[in-house]
């Protein structure tokens, strides 16, 4: 019998806090529409693809927006 392969390392930060602006592999807890604009500005030279918070924040957003 084989073990199914382990789930990936994630870390998460408060989406308020410094973390959430110098770690990019970081998924964010609690984050508000404002946060996400100022995250995004903060992370805007990063790929999406490559930056979870870019990622996360321009998620948020756009769901806001969509709303």
């Amino acid at each position: 019998m084989t073990l199914p392969e382990p789930l990936g390392h994630r870390t998460f930060v408060h989406a308020d806090g410094l973390l959430a602006e110098f770690m990019c592999q970081a998924h964010l807890i609690e984050l508000t529409a404002e946060r996400a604009r100022q995250l995004r500005l903060i992370h805007r030279h990063h790929p999406p693809d490559e930056c979870v918070v870019h990622l996360e924040a321009a998620l948020l957003l756009a769901a806001d927006e969509a709303l």
